[in-house]
């Protein structure tokens, strides 16, 4: 009877030991789900930005506002003028 429970609580102890060390790979595997699901939602952000920019890019809008910035363009009516000392 005695081999018994010295038995049983051996197996005890090493269903325990399973137990634990199961629960900290479940615990790992849940943080490292957590650290992905945030980088997913910054790639979707990202990726959204992005096919703004194309959308953007091919618009009337864009091509005058890059008109005049970058290639320093004006409409007819309108006067430029040099505050920084650049062209």
């Amino acid at each position: 009877m005695r081999a018994f429970a010295v038995g049983f609580t051996a197996l005890a102890f090493v269903i325990a030991a399973v137990l634990i060390s199961q629960q900290k790979k479940l615990d790992a595997i849940a943080e490292e789900q957590s650290r992905l699901q945030e980088v997913i939602t910054a790639q979707d952000e990202e990726k959204a930005r992005l096919e703004y920019m194309i959308e953007y890019s091919g618009s009337e809008s864009y091509l005058i506002q890059y008109a005049r910035e970058k290639l320093g363009y004006v409409r007819p009516d309108e006067i430029k003028f040099d505050i920084d000392g650049n062209n």
